[in-house]
């Protein structure tokens, strides 16, 4: 540290910990997983009633997105476009609300990737949207390193998925 220049400042370090809180994720041994305190705010986020609440909720979760199968999917019922204090809320919303909580509060620990192992990359779309997961097998058990997913813009939507 002190050839290149940099210095620890003692009261910001931790050293010899099992487990380490940073930027909202928890790291262990195991991997990376969201940080319980947030998962707690999503769990007790109530239901959008204006266009700035579901913008709230879905920076929170976005934040997230990367533990969440097919987040893009989801989501897509939540996205709204309308004024603040007009907007549409459908049972579909509540749907997708419900399943973006859920599905936040059951993620799986992502694995750290072995750049010595082989990479499984799994792909889908669909007519809106695109989605990915990125794993790696273990002891003959495959582990989550990361999902992606996004909606298509509208030029996308006219090619053929291949």
């Amino acid at each position: 540290l002190k050839t290149a220049g940099l210095t620890l400042k003692a009261s910001k370090c931790d050293f010899c910990r099992k487990e380490l809180k940073y930027l909202g994720h928890i790291i262990t041994p195991d991997g990376i997983k969201p940080d319980p305190g947030l998962i707690d705010s999503v769990k007790l986020f109530p239901q959008p009633t204006r266009l700035k609440d579901i913008q709230s909720f879905l920076g929170l979760t976005g934040y997230y997105r990367k533990f969440i199968k097919d987040y893009a999917k989801i989501r897509s019922h939540q996205k709204s476009k309308r004024p603040p204090n007009n907007i549409e809320w459908s049972v579909e919303c509540t749907i997708a609300f419900e399943r973006l909580k859920t599905a936040l509060t059951q993620a799986p620990i992502l694995r750290a990737p072995n750049f010595n192992e082989p990479f499984i990359l799994e792909t889908d779309a669909c007519d809106y949207g695109l989605g990915a997961v990125l794993t790696q097998e273990y002891d003959n058990k495959k582990f989550v390193i990361a999902y992606a997913s996004r909606t298509q813009t509208a030029a996308e939507r006219n090619y053929f998925p291949t």
